[in-house]
């Protein structure tokens, strides 16, 4: 099970880069959702986190999320994945 072998989803803490959080180009709202998904993050940077679930956490509108999420995408600090049909995406923090 993930939950056993990730001792940051165990924990419930994540690992932040400080190349994105002192970024200049990043803004303030895009370090926030960065550092919320890298506690999902697996040691290989990796998470599956639901459009939905992380704007009911962060307490924002569906909207809010995958626009930040396409403004880190295009900032290249993440990537995002397609992992079927109808499913959520594979994120993978590169910074």
């Amino acid at each position: 099970m993930l939950f056993r072998s990730n001792q940051r989803l165990i924990k419930g803490y994540g690992l932040v880069s400080s190349t994105v959080l002192r970024d200049p180009n990043v803004s303030l709202r895009e370090k926030g959702l960065y550092a919320y998904l890298s506690t999902y993050a697996d040691s290989n940077n990796t998470l599956n986190v639901s459009i939905n679930r992380a704007a009911s956490e962060c307490d924002v509108d569906t909207s809010t999320i995958r626009r930040i999420l396409d403004k880190l995408k295009k900032s290249g600090v993440i990537i995002r994945e397609t992992r079927a049909a109808g499913q959520t995406h594979q994120t993978t923090l590169l910074k």
